[in-house]
C-alpha cells in the first residue's frame, strides 16, 4: 500500500471541523508531506515527516510560517487505502500556557465529501434524495454551533429554517442541553434547504445528514449504541454487514461532537417516523469507537 498523492484532512478544534490539503510523498517506510491548514479563511503552512510501521503512521509535523514554531505529533491507523484515521496533538511551547491539545483526525484521499456517509450517498441512483424530501425520515436535528454556522452564511434568521427543542423545558431537567431541527420547505415534505434535487448547503450540512442513516441509540441496558437504520428510504440497507461496518468509521469526527449531546441525541423526539415503521441494526457501543 502507497500512501502517496493528494489528501484531505479533517480536525476537530473548539467543537469545529476544520480541512487541510495534504500531499503525501512515501518512499519505503518513509513518509513526508506538505500541509495547508484552512483556519478560518486563514491558509496555515505545516511539513510532516514520519515512518510507516504496520499499518500505523506516526510522525511529527512543524510549521513552515516564518517566526511561527507551532509543532505536535500526529498518529494514524490505515483503515484501508483512502482513509487513516487517528489524533492530532499539539503541545504549547509558550512559556505562559501548559495546553496540551489532542484532536481526532482523519483523511481521506482527493475529496472532502468522503467525510460522514458520501461514499454510500453518491452512488445512489434515486432521481430525489428521499431521505431529504420524504416525511417517513424525521427532519434532520441540529447543534447550536449548526445553527450558528448555517445562519451566518446563508444570512438567515434561524427561526427561519430550524425550530428550538428545549429539553431542560421539557423535561424541567436543567441538566439537559437545546437542540434544533430543521423545518420543511413549501411543499411541507422536502427539508428547507433542499431545491432544485440537491441540498444547496451541501458543505455545510449538519451531523445529522452526514451520518444518515447511522444514529445514536439508548438501549435499555443503559449504554448508548451506534445504529443504522433498515429503511426503504436509504440504499444502505442493500449493503453488507461489514461494509456497513466500515464506512462507519467515517462518522468518528461527528460522534465526538455528538458525545456531549447523547441523552438529548437519543430522545424519541429527535425520531419518531424511522424507528415507527422501521427496524434498526445496532453496530456497536459508542464507547467501544474510542
Amino acid at each position: 500500500m502507497n500512501l502517496s498523492g493528494e489528501w484531505i484532512s479533517s480536525l476537530i478544534q473548539n467543537n469545529k471541523i476544520y480541512n487541510e490539503t495534504v500531499k503525501f510523498k512515501q518512499e519505503g517506510d518513509k513518509i513526508s508531506a506538505d500541509i495547508v491548514l484552512n483556519y478560518d479563511d486563514e491558509l496555515c503552512n505545516y511539513k510532516f515527516k514520519g515512518k510507516i510501521h504496520k499499518n500505523i503512521v506516526n510522525g511529527v509535523y512543524t510549521s513552515t510560517e516564518q517566526g511561527n514554531v507551532e509543532s505536535g505529533t500526529i498518529s494514524l491507523k490505515i483503515i484501508n487505502n483512502d482513509f487513516l484515521y487517528g489524533v492530532t496533538t499539539y503541545i504549547s511551547d509558550s512559556k505562559d500556557s501548559d495546553d496540551i491539545v489532542q484532536s481526532p483526525y482523519a483523511l481521506f484521499r482527493n475529496t472532502k465529501f468522503n467525510l460522514g456517509t458520501f461514499n454510500l450517498c453518491s452512488g445512489c441512483v434515486k432521481k430525489d434524495a428521499t431521505c431529504c424530501c420524504d416525511t417517513k425520515v424525521d427532519s434532520p436535528m441540529l447543534l447550536p454551533n449548526e445553527v450558528s454556522l448555517i445562519a451566518s452564511e446563508k444570512k438567515l434568521d434561524k427561526n427561519k429554517f430550524c425550530k428550538e427543542i428545549d429539553f431542560s423545558k421539557k423535561y424541567n431537567d436543567f441538566s439537559l442541553k437545546t437542540l434544533y431541527q430543521m423545518k420543511r420547505g413549501e411543499d411541507k415534505k422536502s427539508c428547507y434547504f433542499y431545491k432544485n434535487n440537491e441540498c444547496t448547503i451541501y458543505n455545510i450540512r449538519p451531523i445529522d445528514c452526514r451520518i444518515f442513516p447511522y444514529d445514536i441509540k439508548l438501549e435499555k441496558d443503559g449504554n448508548y449504541y451506534l445504529v443504522y437504520y433498515k429503511t426503504d428510504m436509504c440504499q444502505i440497507k442493500n449493503e453488507k454487514l461489514k461494509d456497513i461496518k466500515m464506512v462507519s468509521y467515517n462518522t468518528r469526527l461527528f460522534l465526538r461532537l455528538l458525545i456531549p449531546y447523547l441523552r438529548e441525541w437519543s430522545d424519541e423526539y429527535c425520531c419518531q417516523n424511522l424507528t415507527k415503521d422501521n427496524k434498526y441494526e445496532i453496530i456497536c457501543k459508542i464507547e467501544d469507537l474510542f
